[in-house]
C-alpha cells in the first residue's frame, strides 16, 4: 500500500508540473520590432555536414537583416567530407560569410564547445546566434530573434522542430516527441526561468557569454552546451522564448530507431550535473522518471495493476495539456494516432534512456 501512495503521489506531482508548463506557455508573447539593430554574429559548428551545409548557408545568406550588420562564421571541425569546399565557395560569393577549418582535436575542451569558442572569438557581433549544421532557418530568423532582446535580456531560446516534409510515421513520431521537450522548456521560460534550450535555435549577447566565462566552466562536458548557456546566463540576465513563426527553425530527423535512442540517451546524460546547477529541474526529471516507471511497475504489482488504467489516464491527461498547448503556441501539429503511440511507447524507453544517460552510454562525434 505504501508503494501505491508513493507512486500515485509522484504522478500527482507530475500533473502539477504539467500545469506549471501549460500556464508558462500561455504567458509567452511575441515581442515588438525594435528600432536599433545591433550587429549579429551567426556561429555554426559543423562536422561532416556536406549534405546539409548548402541549404543551411543559402537560408543564412538570404536573411532580411542589413548585410553590413551581420557576419556568418562556419567552423568546420575536422571534417573529412566536402564541407570545407562548400564553406569556401560561399565565402567567395558573400563577403559576410567566413569559415574556420580545424584540423586537430583540442585537448582542453570537447569538440563542439571548442568549435563554437573559436568561431565566437573570430567574430565581433553584439548578439551571437547559433544553429546546427543540419538545420534550415527562415528568412526572418535573425530579425525576429534580435527583436526579443532589450537592455536586460541575456539569452533568447527559439523554437526548433523536426522537418516532417517526409511524412513517415517515424518522422512524425520524432516531431511529437521533440515537441514535448520543447514545449516543457518553453513553459519554464514563460515563468522567466531557464532550464534548457536547443543549440539549433538560440541567441545570446556577447556580454552575457563573457560574463559566464564562455564554455570554460564546462570545457570537458561532452554534451549540454545549450543547457549550460540557458541556465548560466539566466542567472544574471532576463531570458525569453521566441514564439514568432518567423524565427522557427527546422532540423533533420534522425535516420533510425538506434540513432533516436542514442540521441535521447545523450540528452539524458546532461542531467548528471543538475544536482549542482538546478535542483528544481532535477526534481522534475526524477518525478517524470518515476511517473513513467509506474506503468511498468504496475505490470508486476497486483495492487497497481488493478488501477493501471486510472494511472495511465492521469499520465495521458498530463501530457496532453502540455503537448496540445505547445502545438498551438509553437505551431507543431500532430495526429491523435501519433499521440496514442507515443503515450504507450514513452514509458518504455524513457526509463531506459534515463538510466543509460546517467551511465554515459551514448555515442558522439569525436
Amino acid at each position: 500500500m505504501l508503494l501505491i501512495y508513493f507512486l500515485f503521489g509522484s504522478l500527482c506531482l507530475y500533473f502539477l508540473f504539467t500545469i506549471y508548463f501549460t500556464i508558462g506557455l500561455h504567458r509567452l508573447k511575441i515581442y515588438k520590432t525594435r528600432e536599433y539593430l545591433p550587429t549579429v554574429s551567426i556561429v555554426v559548428a559543423a562536422r561532416n555536414e556536406e549534405a546539409n551545409l548548402q541549404p543551411l548557408l543559402k537560408s543564412l545568406t538570404e536573411q532580411d537583416y542589413p548585410k553590413e550588420k551581420i557576419e556568418i562564421m562556419i567552423v568546420s571541425d575536422r571534417s573529412t567530407d566536402g564541407s570545407w569546399q562548400i564553406i569556401d565557395n560561399f565565402s567567395k560569393l558573400y563577403p559576410f560569410v567566413k569559415g574556420i577549418q580545424l584540423d586537430q582535436k583540442n585537448e582542453d575542451m570537447t569538440p563542439k564547445k571548442h568549435s563554437l569558442t573559436c568561431g565566437i572569438k573570430k567574430t565581433s557581433g553584439e548578439i551571437i546566434l547559433s544553429t546546427d549544421g543540419d538545420c534550415i532557418v527562415p528568412k526572418g530568423w535573425v530579425r525576429s530573434m534580435v527583436d526579443c532582446f532589450d537592455d536586460n535580456t541575456g539569452i533568447v531560446v527559439g523554437r526548433s522542430s523536426i522537418n516532417t516534409s517526409n511524412k513517415s510515421f517515424f518522422n512524425q513520431y520524432q516531431s511529437l516527441d521533440f515537441l514535448g521537450i520543447m514545449a516543457a522548456n518553453a513553459g519554464v521560460v514563460g515563468w522567466k526561468k531557464g532550464w534548457s534550450g536547443s543549440g539549433q535555435n538560440i541567441a545570446y549577447t556577447r556580454k552575457a557569454f563573457e560574463k559566464i566565462g564562455g564554455f570554460e566552466p564546462v570545457a570537458k562536458a561532452i554534451s549540454g552546451d545549450d543547457m549550460y548557456l540557458v541556465q548560466s546566463i539566466s542567472k544574471y540576465y532576463d531570458i525569453h522564448f521566441n514564439i514568432d513563426q518567423k524565427s522557427f527553425v527546422y532540423t533533420a530527423p534522425v535516420p533510425s530507431i538506434k540513432a533516436f535512442i542514442n540521441q535521447r540517451v545523450r540528452w539524458a546524460s546532461n542531467s548528471r550535473s543538475l544536482w549542482e546547477t538546478n535542483l528544481f529541474f532535477l526534481f522534475f526529471l526524477i518525478v517524470a522518471f518515476i511517473s513513467n516507471n509506474i506503468l511498468i511497475v504496475a505490470l508486476w504489482n497486483k495492487e497497481l495493476l488493478s488501477i493501471l488504467l486510472f494511472l495511465f489516464f492521469i499520465k495521458i491527461i498530463s501530457d496532453a495539456l502540455v503537448l496540445y498547448t505547445g502545438s498551438i503556441k509553437l505551431n507543431v501539429s500532430f495526429k491523435k494516432i501519433h499521440f496514442v503511440t507515443w503515450s504507450i511507447l514513452q514509458p518504455i524507453y524513457i526509463p531506459l534512456t534515463g538510466i543509460l544517460g546517467l551511465l554515459g552510454w551514448f555515442q558522439w562525434k569525436e
